[in-house]
């Protein structure tokens, strides 16, 4: 498979994971699964693509939010399998998948590698946190567990589904191999 098949496949998946999580809100027991799975190939596809333009930094970000996607996958799986336990683990590895993304976004604002669409990256990834840390927070100051309501959550991952298609729509139409082989001639 060539870089630039790949880097098209993975901004495909990132289109793919976001018709997944909000699959989530259907009886779908392997969607958050699928998900993560895909924005994790997403994620190894923008460090592709983008990693050596984004700078150091970029690339560390983009390698923590791989690094919280594969410990999903491991969450996931062990959830899919009946093991219960493994949701928080699943939650927080998630948190760290789209941090890790989000940091990346935050970098790239800067340096600006991708021909448009730069703040994608730091809108698609920064609703999970959000409603993560949002969650628990809450929790630490009253000692309760938030309620959201369901279409308030279904409104929020409806938006992070938005900005990572989006997103993965501009990583797969950003692959011609002459812009590849350009991108790693600059050092």
């Amino acid at each position: 498979m060539t870089k630039s098949t790949f880097i098209r496949l993975s901004g495909w998946g990132l289109v793919g994971a976001a018709v997944a999580l909000l699959l989530t809100f259907v009886p779908v027991p392997t969607a958050f699964l699928v998900a993560i799975l895909l924005i994790t190939l997403g994620l190894l596809g923008l460090y592709a693509r983008y990693g050596e333009q984004a700078s150091q930094l970029g690339k560390i970000a983009l390698s923590i939010g791989i690094l919280g996607g594969v410990a999903g996958i491991v969450a996931s799986l062990l959830l899919a399998i009946g093991a219960e336990s493994w949701r928080p683990t699943m939650n927080n590895a998630m948190v760290v998948m789209f941090a890790g993304l989000l940091a990346f976004g935050l970098i790239i604002l800067r340096v600006k590698p991708m021909p448009y669409g730069n703040g994608l990256p730091l809108l698609a990834g920064f609703m999970w946190p959000f409603i993560v840390l949002g969650a628990n927070g809450y929790h630490l100051v009253t000692g309760q567990w938030l309620n959201v309501p369901g279409w308030l959550s279904f409104t929020l991952f409806a938006i992070m589904a938005f900005f990572l298609a989006w997103l993965g729509y501009v990583l797969q139409a950003n692959t011609s191999d002459s812009d590849l082989h350009r991108s790693w001639a600059i050092k």
